[in-house]
């Protein structure tokens, strides 16, 4: 075969967390040349894509725009009714391929030099692999202009590795190197996630600000919290450099004290490393999403044990933000039901489920500073919030906390949320949940998709599509009623009297503020609207819809994906936030008297209740404000919150906006919402 048609050739593997990169420049002065192609196949033996799902999954993500493409501002095709010009592909399985065509047009024009224009595209190829830390995926990409030639390249390689021949002829070399050129107006520039996560910081003369950042179960940094680094490393007011610790990939079942010691040892590891570099940290801020949260939190408990109370003090770093993103921070006792409960006690989720259902340790001698100290008998989530870190978090210049106020079933509402909400002032959240404008306007496409032949240039899917994710979330509610709400239609005969899930939602009922800090003036107005809306307020509790881990698992792998509409016009996407309050501690409702003796084991749901309070409580504290935000996102809202792959959870583009612009932004203290 020749060689002419195939311009640039690159043969790369993936494992837990893997990231390939490729800036492609393309220089032309040929106007009549209008486009060029990209292929990318999925290498990995077509035989295991049965049980890909046990060790991988054995597939990779990959997204394709060319170089003028930004969400934030409307992006306009060339070709209407033709190709979008923005492709992405949730999930390329074993043998599958993907078929980009790379339009040369404006869009795509970065830079003109007399007669020569040149063209710019970015392509991200992710791993999907979950657990097996050990497993490899394969992948060739592949650029030239004549696309049948190139699927017979990709088609012979995968037939001589199926066939165990690695050793190529010497006039085919150029099939299974690693990299390959032959057009010398084509230049590709990869970076690996080694790359990307070990830049230098953008002025290295400059004091620097240091974001931490932590994944959550079943995660991993350097794939799935990428669109949160790229978005922060792009914050021009400060010197940011974004840092996380990798190797808790494919660990998470570990449990929170594992987890979070080696978390710690790697911050505490990266600022020596930076201070004798002659660099100085200026400022440190975690954010952690999911299980991160606590991780993040365990991890700064076990550096003021090891390094001293006044580390960051004596190193004269700034603690500026705690940001928690669909945390558990209060554990999953309450949210789950007791027969999923049970299964975690067990141990399904390794020491990290025990540690998120309560469930007390056994006593062990734990070495510290002082020397040996007998461990607590004490859920690790419950004495989490004690000293030293209630001092540490006060000196935090903002707390912040994310949550999921609907379709999360993994980290609902209450535990992400510290507990302790404005029920009266955020609506109906069971509207917002009802509400079809959420989803049905923007999706078009599942996150399982059908085997492409490749035969097919690719691009985001048409609307017209059926929503079979739709489909079986409404089945789920109406023939199984999962959520355990009210059918519509049903009578409610007791609707002037307070359920008794609304009573207990009145006893954790907080009045929120605009203002960071707590104005006495406000307090006395406040108690004195409490006190003439007494008769009615227990009425206007909104009580948010029952989570169900269930259905947030099958929404996992049956989701909506962003419409075209919604990827390149910001005008036709919902607000996703809709309470956005701080909350002090002058706010928060006096403890009540717990249930205790025998009617504790009688009364489990309100004993559930009463460990999360027990926990909330130590979190709400005099000086010790926090910054709620709520938002609305479509299944699959856990992973949609982070943006776990850039287009395939587009949904929460609105999400990581308001954290750079809003909490990282000096200039942005005041709420809004």
């Amino acid at each position: 075969m020749s060689s002419e048609c195939i311009w640039y050739k690159s043969t790369n593997k993936l494992k837990i967390g893997g990231v390939s990169r490729y800036k492609i420049r393309f220089e032309s002065s040929d106007d009549s040349r209008k486009e060029i192609y990209l292929r990318i196949k999925n290498l990995t033996n077509t035989s295991l894509r049965a049980i890909h799902l046990l060790n991988g999954p054995l597939a990779f993500y990959c997204h394709v725009i060319p170089g003028n493409y930004s969400h934030r501002q409307k992006f306009s095709p060339t070709e209407e009714n033709g190709d979008s010009e923005v492709y992405f592909r949730n999930s390329v399985k074993p043998g599958q391929t993907c078929n980009v065509k790379l339009l040369l047009n404006k869009n795509s024009l970065v830079e003109e030099k007399n007669s020569l224009k040149i063209y710019e595209w970015y392509c991200d190829v992710v791993s999907q692999i979950v657990l097996n830390r050990r497993v490899t995926m394969t992948f060739i990409l592949v650029i030239g202009d004549d696309l049948p030639q190139m699927r017979m390249l990709t088609r012979s390689t995968l037939t001589n590795l199926s066939k165990g021949n690695f050793q190529a002829l010497e006039n085919e070399r150029f099939k299974y190197d690693t990299k390959y050129f032959s057009h010398p107006g084509l230049n590709v520039d990869y970076q690996s996630e080694v790359d990307i996560w070990s830049g230098p910081p953008p002025n290295p003369d400059k004091p620097i600000h240091l974001v931490i950042l932590t994944h959550g179960i079943f995660s991993n940094l350097t794939a799935d919290m990428l669109y949160v680094r790229d978005e922060l490393s792009k914050l021009e007011n400060e010197n940011v450099v974004v840092e996380g610790y990798r190797e808790n990939a494919g660990r998470t079942e570990k449990g929170i004290h594992r987890l979070g010691a080696g978390v710690s040892n790697y911050v505490t590891g990266l600022i020596e490393e930076y201070q004798s570099n002659g660099t100085v940290i200026d400022s440190i801020s975690f954010v952690g999403h999911s299980l991160g949260g606590p991780v993040q939190l365990y991890a700064l408990k076990h550096i003021l044990q090891i390094k001293g109370n006044n580390y960051f003090q004596d190193n004269n770093i700034k603690l500026r933000h705690f940001v928690c993103m669909a945390s558990p921070m209060l554990g999953v006792l309450s949210e789950m039901s007791l027969l999923i409960s049970w299964f975690l006690d067990l141990g399904t989720l390794g020491k990290t489920g025990r540690d998120l259902t309560l469930l007390k340790k056994l006593p062990h001698y734990t070495k510290h500073s002082e020397g040996l100290r007998r461990s607590m008998f004490a859920p690790v989530l419950e004495t989490l919030p004690d000293e030293p870190i209630h001092t540490l978090l006060k000196q935090f210049e903002l707390r912040t906390v994310y949550a999921n106020a609907v379709n999360d079933g993994i980290v609902p509402l209450r535990t992400s949320a510290l507990l302790y909400l404005d029920w009266e002032a955020m609506g109906d959240v069971n509207a917002i949940k009802e509400n079809n404008e959420i989803v049905e306007p923007h999706h078009s496409r599942l996150l399982t998709e059908t085997n492409a032949s490749g035969n097919d240039v690719g691009e985001v899917e048409d609307d017209s599509h059926t929503n079979i994710a739709k489909k079986y979330s409404n089945f789920l509610t109406s023939t199984l009623n999962i959520n355990g709400e009210r059918k519509i239609g049903s009578p409610d005969k007791k609707r002037h009297r307070l359920t008794k899930r609304a009573r207990r939602y009145a006893k954790i009922n907080a009045k929120s503020s605009d203002s960071t800090t707590s104005d006495v003036e406000d307090d006395i107005d406040d108690n004195e609207a409490d006190t003439t809306a007494s008769d009615t307020s227990p009425t206007q509790v909104n009580i948010p819809p029952k989570a169900s881990a269930v259905e947030s698992a099958f929404n996992t792998l049956l989701c909506p994906m962003p419409s075209s509409d919604y990827i390149m016009i910001p005008d036709t996407r919902s607000p996703v936030i809709f309470h956005d309050k701080y909350y002090h501690f002058s706010k928060i409702p006096p403890e009540e008297k717990k249930t205790g003796g025998l009617l504790k084991f009688f009364k489990y749901t309100d004993w559930r209740m009463d460990k999360q309070v027990k926990i909330a409580r130590k979190y709400h504290a005099p000086e010790l404000s926090w910054r709620k935000v709520l938002v609305k996102l479509p299944p699959d809202a856990h992973n949609n919150i982070v943006v776990r792959r850039r287009f395939a959870n587009g949904y929460g583009w609105g999400v990581i906006d308001h954290l750079t612009d809003e909490i990282f932004s000096p200039a942005r203290i005041r709420a809004k919402i």
